[in-house]
C-alpha cells in the first residue's frame, strides 16, 4: 500500500470531521479532500511524501474550501467574517460544552450527523461508512447485498438530504445518543465487517478499519456503559479482532482450522468472555442487542476451542438457528451452512446450501465448491470454483481460491 492510500484509509473519517467543524459544509467539504488527494496523488510521487501526510491533506482540502466559498457571491461580500467564523469555530470545537456530557470524538461526532433522523437507518449506515470511514462503494454495496451502482445511488442521495436540510454538524449532547444508537452500533458493526474481510482489494483484511470501529464502540460504550447492545458487540468484535495476526501468512489466507492459535490475542478474548458475562446481558435484549450476543456466542465457541477438533459444532449449528431466528439473512444462512457440514457432513452442507444466493458475492460459490470436493464430485467442484473465481473480488481470496481450484488436478 502507497503512503497515499494509506492515509487516505486511516485519516479520511478525522479529516472530515475537522473540515465539517470548521465550515459546516458537507457538499465542499468532501469535493475538497477529493481534490487535495488528487493533487496529492501528482505531487508527492515527485516531491516526496512530506513529513506529516493528513496535515498536508489537510491544509490543501481547507484552502479548496476557502477558493470555492470565494466564488460564491455572498462569501465574496462576506469573506473577512468568513475567516473570522473560521477561526471562532476551530476554537469551539475545542471548547463548546452543555449541561450534559459531551460527545467530543470528532469521528464519533460525524457518526451522529449521518445518523439524524431526517436519514433512514440504512442510508444513515451507508453515508457513515463512505464518508467518515472511507469504505469503497463497492464494499458497502456487499454489506447491504445490492448492486454497486444502488448503493452509490442511495449515498449520494443521503448526502443531498444532510445538505438541503440543513443538518448541522455541531457537537450534540449525549442524549442525543439514545436515539441514535442503533444506527451507530449498526454503522460500526459494517465498518468492523468491511475491515474483517473486505470485498474489493488486494488485502484479506484492513485490521486499522477494524478497529477503528473497535474504539468508536468504545467510546460509545463510555457515555452509554450498561447498553446490551454495545456491550454485546464490542465482545463480538474483539472476538473476531483477536484472530487477525492468524488469519494471514506470507501474504496468504490461513483458513480458520489452520491458523497458529497462539498468534491469537487472547487478552482481547478474555475481555469480550467477560462482557458476554455482565448483567445488562441477562435482561430482556432488543432485536438487535440479541443478534450480537447470538453472533458473539458463536465467535466465542471458535475462541475457546483449544484446537480445531475440539470445536463444538453442534453447539455451533444450534446457535446459528437462534440467529436465523433473530435475524434472518443469507449470510447467516450461509455460515449455517459451514457448520452443518463441519458437523454432519458434506452432503447435509450442500443441503444446507440448496437455493442461496447472494448477489455479486463469491462465497456461496466458494463453500459449495469446497463442500463439493470433500464429497468427492471434481467436476462440479471445479465448476463451482470457476464461478467463485470470477465473482470474487479480492486479491488474496482469489489467490486461494486458484490454489483451491488447481489441488483438484
Amino acid at each position: 500500500m502507497d503512503d497515499l492510500e494509506q492515509v487516505v484509509r486511516q485519516e479520511w473519517g478525522r479529516l472530515v470531521a475537522l473540515l465539517l467543524a470548521q465550515f459546516r459544509r458537507l457538499d465542499l467539504v468532501e469535493d475538497a479532500l477529493g481534490d487535495a488527494v488528487e493533487a496529492a496523488s501528482r505531487t508527492w510521487p515527485v516531491d516526496g511524501t512530506p513529513d506529516n501526510p493528513a496535515a498536508w491533506l489537510m491544509t490543501a482540502a481547507r484552502r479548496r474550501v476557502l477558493d470555492r466559498l470565494r466564488t460564491e457571491q455572498v462569501a465574496r461580500r462576506k469573506l473577512p467574517v468568513l475567516v473570522t467564523d473560521v477561526a471562532r469555530d476551530q476554537e469551539a470545537a475545542r471548547t463548546m460544552a452543555d449541561s450534559g456530557s459531551l460527545v467530543e470524538d470528532d469521528v464519533l461526532r460525524l457518526v451522529l450527523m449521518c445518523a439524524h433522523p431526517a436519514l433512514a437507518p440504512e442510508s444513515a449506515s451507508a453515508l457513515s461508512l463512505r464518508l467518515v470511514l472511507g469504505v469503497p462503494t463497492a464494499d458497502i454495496a456487499r454489506l447491504f447485498l445490492v448492486p454497486e451502482p444502488t448503493m452509490a445511488a442511495r449515498i449520494t442521495r443521503a448526502k443531498k438530504r444532510i445538505v438541503g436540510a440543513g443538518i448541522p454538524f455541531a457537537v450534540p449532547d449525549a442524549s442525543v445518543l439514545p436515539e441514535r444508537l442503533d444506527v451507530v452500533a449498526q454503522t460500526a458493526y459494517l465498518a468492523f465487517t468491511a475491515g474483517y474481510s473486505p470485498g474489493t482489494g488486494p488485502d484479506l483484511l484492513r485490521a486499522e478499519l477494524s478497529g477503528e470501529a473497535i474504539r468508536l464502540v468504545r467510546v460509545v460504550l463510555g457515555l452509554r456503559p450498561d447498553e446490551p447492545a454495545l456491550v454485546a458487540l464490542l465482545a463480538l468484535m474483539l472476538l473476531q479482532h483477536s484472530r487477525r495476526d492468524a488469519r494471514v501468512s506470507d501474504g496468504r489466507l490461513v483458513l480458520l482450522a489452520d491458523q497458529d492459535r497462539t498468534r491469537w490475542h487472547h487478552d482481547e478474548v478474555a475481555e469480550a468472555m467477560r462482557l458476554l458475562a455482565t448483567p445488562s446481558l441477562a435482561g430482556p435484549l432488543t432485536p438487535l442487542a440479541a443478534s450480537y450476543v447470538v453472533q458473539a456466542r458463536i465467535a466465542a465457541e471458535h475462541a475457546t476451542a483449544p484446537t480445531s477438533d475440539d470445536t463444538q459444532w453442534g453447539r455451533i449449528v444450534e446457535w446459528y438457528d437462534l440467529l436465523l431466528q433473530v435475524a434472518p439473512s443469507p449470510s447467516a444462512r450461509l455460515a449455517r451452512a459451514v457448520a452443518v457440514a463441519e458437523h454432519r457432513g458434506p452432503a447435509a452442507g450442500l443441503d444446507a446450501l440448496e437455493g442461496l444466493e447472494i448477489p455479486d458475492s463469491h462465497r456461496p460459490a466458494a463453500v459449495r465448491a469446497e463442500l463439493l470436493s470433500r464429497a468427492g464430485d471434481v467436476d462440479a467442484a471445479r465448476a463451482a470454483y470457476d464461478q467463485a473465481i470470477a465473482a470474487c473480488r479480492n486479491d488474496v481470496e482469489r489467490a486461494f481460491l486458484e490454489r483451491q481450484r488447481e489441488e483438484l488436478g
